[in-house]
């Protein structure tokens, strides 16, 4: 890896982690403003039948790699006319599959929505808001092969500010909310549709800006046959990961839903909410990383890549526990706080801390899979790692139906197929890759558990402590907090970083520092 590389990656990532905070806590500040318009019950009904358009970003994500991949192996390769047939095929599979997933909703979808979910009566709002989820799905959808060639060009301030649009405009919607007609269901669905505007006006800039900045983006009826069953097969073997995720959480909503009832939905939507920040950095920080790993793998530098999957998983892992830890030891002050000390639907604390736990956990997967998904053979790995995931949905069934298990129970189940998956997916990486196992658990597993270790003791021992000294003042868990994000940073920039690492961690501070004395004396 070229020095120029890790000097893009490293600005890259922090351009995203700059932009994932402020997105972060926008969204945050969004959830409460909404949660209040419209009230446990219809949050409740828009978890459960709009779910959708909250976990379309992980279809989108996932989908986005399967162009990443094939964009990023022929930029590697300096073959800019094989890129244009590849976009133009791309835009034809991503065609075919949204007409199928829209047909298949349109169908069994609203089938299970009319007979199956419980929306408290509220039938005419929930058909409007799934149509809405529907719209915001093809969105998402089409607007794949586009973004996939942002991201793989590695023009990040593109993704970044269109995220921060994203972002301030359902901060808008939701402000908007409070100040219409007092009917909750007039509100869900005006909240619905508007949220289906801001995923149209998004997937639109990102055609014209394509079509006007990359030529490669222009599209034109290719008869390839073999290129498109090629792409197709990847791209259709990538949704089983897709699906795997939208089942570990719409799935679950709708479960949820049937089981116990739109208000446990609201609790579940609450810690969802937090789980979708805490996945959401890792995905932001990996897009800076995964073009250069396609790259690797097409220029043929195996051992660039297998110390860029290192290096990114332990720095998934050390940024994801610096906001992850806080979260998990003051969720009973978090909460309540975020929601403006409204009452905290039951079963919202236990979820949030289970379902934030679930997500450090997965700090391991973008990078082990991305490994896999630079060779273009992931047949495999998507049939047992999917399969694995797949086993949430019945086994979370029988347990709450059957054998009367609380909610929380499904993500205990959740966090233990999560870490099969894991090892799954080391063994595979090994096999496909041959991933150096002494290695990975020198540089990778090792550190990683001995900052994880000392910073959970260290963490845990402060807010025991200050919060017995400041009893039921706020200012104990605030202490805590930042006790906790202090130590955890000091510790894996300590334990957890190598030395060249750290060099290059504060020329890159002095750089900045730089940029900003010139720009003030300027």
């Amino acid at each position: 890896m070229t020095a120029i590389d890790q000097k893009k990656i490293a600005s890259n990532t922090l351009l995203l982690y700059v932009r994932m905070i402020v997105v972060m806590l926008v969204g945050l500040y969004t959830s409460r403003v909404v949660f209040e318009a419209l009230g446990k019950l219809h949050m409740g009904i828009y978890d459960a039948v709009g779910g959708i358009v909250l976990m379309i970003s992980f279809i989108s994500s996932t989908m986005s790699g399967a162009c990443q991949r094939y964009y990023s192996y022929e930029l590697g390769r300096g073959n800019y006319e094989e890129l244009k047939k590849v976009f133009s095929i791309s835009l034809s599979v991503f065609a075919v599959l949204t007409l199928f997933l829209i047909l298949l909703g349109e169908t069994l979808g609203y089938w299970w929505l009319m007979n199956k979910m419980d929306v408290s009566g509220n039938y005419d709002a929930a058909r409007w808001v799934y149509q809405f989820s529907i719209l915001s799905f093809a969105m998402f959808m089409l607007r794949v092969p586009y973004q996939g060639m942002v991201i793989a060009k590695e023009k990040m301030k593109v993704f970044a500010y269109l995220s921060l649009f994203e972002a301030l405009a359902t901060l808008g919607i939701a402000l908007l909310l409070s100040h219409t007609h007092d009917d909750k269901n007039f509100r869900l669905i005006l909240y619905a549709g508007l949220i289906s505007g801001i995923q149209f006006m998004t997937t639109s800039f990102y055609w014209v800006y394509c079509r006007l900045f990359y030529k490669e983006c222009r599209f034109r009826f290719i008869i390839d046959m073999q290129k498109f069953k090629e792409i197709f097969s990847y791209a259709s073997w990538n949704m089983i990961g897709s699906c795997a995720d939208v089942c570990k959480t719409y799935g679950l909503s709708i479960l949820l839903n049937m089981t116990f009832g739109p208000l446990v939905s609201a609790a579940r939507l609450v810690a969802n909410k937090v789980y979708n920040t805490i996945v959401q950095l890792n995905l932001n920080f990996f897009t800076a990383v995964r073009p250069q790993m396609y790259k690797s793998y097409a220029e043929g530098e195996k051992q660039e890549l297998e110390k860029l999957m290192c290096q990114s998983t332990r720095f998934s892992f050390y940024l994801l526990l610096v906001l992850a830890l806080p979260f998990i030891l003051e969720t009973e002050f978090i909460l309540p706080l975020w929601l403006r000390g409204r009452n905290v639907p039951e079963h919202a604390f236990i979820l949030t801390k289970l379902m934030v736990l679930d997500g450090v956990l997965n700090c391991f997967t973008e990078p082990l899979a991305t490994s896999v998904q630079a060779t273009g053979n992931i047949r495999n790995y998507k049939i047992i790692i999917g399969g694995t995931s797949l086993l949430l949905l019945p086994l979370a069934y029988i347990g709450m139906t059957y054998m009367g298990m609380p909610p929380a129970s499904a993500y205990v189940i959740s966090i233990t197929l999560t870490v099969i998956a894991q090892v799954e997916r080391v063994w595979m990486v090994k096999k496909q890759v041959g991933l150096d196992l002494k290695n990975y658990f020198k540089t990778v597993l090792l550190p990683i558990f001995l900052v994880g270790a000392i910073s959970a003791a260290l963490s845990y021992g402060a807010h025991v402590l200050l919060n017995r000294n400041y009893g039921d003042s706020w200012i104990g868990p605030i202490c805590a907090i930042a006790a906790s994000m202090i130590i955890t940073t000091i510790t894996f920039y300590a334990i957890g970083t190598t030395k060249t690492e750290r060099k290059h961690a504060w020329e890159i501070v002095w750089n900045c520092l730089a940029k900003l004395k010139k720009q003030s004396n300027d």
